[in-house]
């Protein structure tokens, strides 16, 4: 495994970490990192994340995020040991929210189809 990747994965846990017990901002309730990808010189990083409850909530996380990305590189800069601490940027993740409705849309099909079978001819 390269050096970005690791970083990445390390980050990604200290990150989800630094929001679950010392992010005190109430427009990124519940928050899940799901990926971290930083440039191969390791000064940026695209953080991205879902939020439970949908777009709009989403969209107040990300503005409670960008908002504190400082301070979330300030206490990542302690924690690792990194010649330079990546720039944060943040974004919404919605690919969950597509599958759920790519889902949604499968099973309509199926039942559809299923209620089809049964009529009668």
């Amino acid at each position: 495994m390269n050096r970005a990747l690791k970083v990445a994965e390390l980050l990604k846990s200290e990150i989800s970490d630094i929001i679950r017990t010392r992010l005190k901002d109430p427009r990124v309730g519940f928050v899940t990192i799901t990926n971290v990808v930083l440039s191969p010189d390791l000064k940026n990083a695209k953080v991205y994340f879902s939020a439970l409850g949908g777009i709009e909530r989403g969209e107040q996380a990300l503005e409670g995020l960008q908002s504190a990305s400082a301070f979330i590189q300030r206490i990542l800069g302690k924690r690792l040991r990194l010649r330079n601490t990546p720039l944060l940027r943040f974004y919404l993740d919605t690919s969950w929210e597509y599958g759920s409705h790519i889902d949604q849309l499968i099973e309509q099909i199926h039942n559809h189809d299923h209620a089809n079978e049964n009529e009668p001819q």
